[in-house]
């Protein structure tokens, strides 16, 4: 059987319109707070070039609940082993002119301390509009190591739309291209993370 990309559920319309413009206004107030992103190794804008908040304030409970309540129904759709969720990590991501992130794994880019890793990964998408950017594709690469490079599903941002796969796909963020470099231009995403208890 030839590879086939890793499996994945796009969910659209993730948000109601009022939460989704309430995130996109409580977004673009907080441009103070946002800071180089990292990797393991610390920034490192060849592997990764983004702006990134940690604390999504208001938003936190609200993606965290959702995220709990509907994980199972992912995973199904994947036809991926159940699990119970040992902790939920968010982050909040602007991508701007140039912004991109090297095919990775995301339990592999991080050193977890709480005896939980990386075991779902969700990205909602949204932007404000009319729309000034382009690229920012999400890619979804199989997981079989045979044409791995060339075998993927290109998953566009699309406004209000949730993309999740297994945390242990490897997956990349395409380069943006945003001509105004403005800020609040950007593609904006929140990273999800769903965590399950590491054994032993």
């Amino acid at each position: 059987m030839p590879p086939v990309p890793a499996p994945h559920v796009i969910v659209p319309d993730f948000l109601t319109a009022d939460v989704h413009a309430s995130l996109l206004q409580w977004t673009l107030e907080n441009q103070a707070a946002f800071v180089a992103a990292r990797v393991y190794t610390g920034v490192d804008e060849e592997r990764r070039r983004a702006l990134v908040l940690s604390d999504i304030g208001p938003f936190k409970m609200l993606l965290a609940s959702l995220a709990s309540k509907q994980y199972k129904g992912w995973i199904a759709a994947m036809n991926l082993p159940p699990f119970e969720v040992a902790g939920i990590e968010l982050e909040l991501a602007a991508h701007n002119d140039g912004a991109h992130f090297h095919r990775h794994i995301d339990n592999q880019t991080v050193r977890p301390a709480n005896g939980t890793h990386r075991a779902l990964s969700a990205v909602y998408y949204f932007y404000r509009e009319p729309k000034a950017f382009t690229g920012g594709q999400l890619r979804i690469y199989s997981m079989d190591s045979e044409g791995a490079d060339k075998v993927f599903a290109a998953v566009e941002p699309a406004q209000n739309t949730l993309a999740v796969f297994p945390s242990f796909a490897p997956h990349q963020v395409m380069p943006v291209q945003c001509p105004s470099q403005e800020f609040a231009d950007s593609r904006f995403a929140v990273n999800c993370w769903l965590h399950v208890r590491t054994n032993g």
